[in-house]
């Protein structure tokens, strides 16, 4: 109430208070609508031109077909394609005060990739990302089925085993038996990555949590 751009859009119904398990209060948007227009906003207005999603005369049976996706191999593709394009994703994005981009970016792009690659399939993309805790929560449906992403920044391994907690309880909410947890990290080795990504099966929900690794180099 006392910050008057919050006031503004709190008693404009644009956004709301969200308290988490850890007492502390956050800013939210209370409706997928306007989640969903924001994020579109952001998007473009940061990339505002995309080029081929990945080559055209690959075969990319194994990341998508008439009756599922595989969010692994869909990330496959996207990070080749990150490294392809970052030259001119990384050339406009907003940078904090030591020059480095806000890991948002990163978050922005996914989604704007993802949105266009499901859509090519007759599928659907939905945003879903408080503002204040660091994380953005997307949902595909597709072909009748729903997938459930979570994205992540990587910090160390406390908080990566942290992650695969809270996407295995983020997974039980949407009555998923799986969800893939999405992390970007400056730089990754080849050994960090096959000891990381690595499937998690949660022993309290039954959950299985496939995390994957995206690198920014920024």
């Amino acid at each position: 109430y006392d910050k008057t751009d919050l006031n503004f859009l709190y008693m404009n119904g644009v956004i709301d208070i969200e308290q988490t398990e850890d007492k502390k209060f956050y800013v939210k948007f209370p409706c997928s609508f306007i989640q969903k227009r924001l994020f579109n906003y952001f998007t473009d207005d940061i990339f505002d031109l995309l080029d081929n999603l990945y080559d055209p005369f690959e075969d990319i049976d194994n990341a998508v077909n008439k009756e599922w996706l595989n969010i692994r191999n869909i990330m496959k593709l996207y990070r080749k394609y990150l490294l392809k394009n970052s030259g001119w994703i990384l050339e406009r994005a907003p940078r904090r005060s030591d020059m480095r981009i806000y890991e948002a970016v990163f978050h922005f792009n996914l989604y704007m990739y993802l949105s266009r690659f499901i859509r090519r399939f007759k599928g659907d993309i939905y945003p879903e990302f408080p503002t204040g805790n660091g994380k953005i929560d997307l949902i595909i449906k597709y072909a009748g089925k729903m997938y459930g992403i979570e994205l992540k920044s990587y910090t160390d391994r406390h908080g990566y085993n942290e992650a695969l907690k809270q996407a295995a309880k983020y997974g039980d909410q949407l009555k998923l038996k799986e969800i893939s947890l999405i992390f970007f990290v400056e730089n990754i080795n080849d050994e960090n990555r096959n000891k990381l990504e690595v499937d998690y099966h949660d022993p309290q929900t039954d959950v299985k949590v496939m995390p994957v690794f995206v690198e920014t180099r920024n």
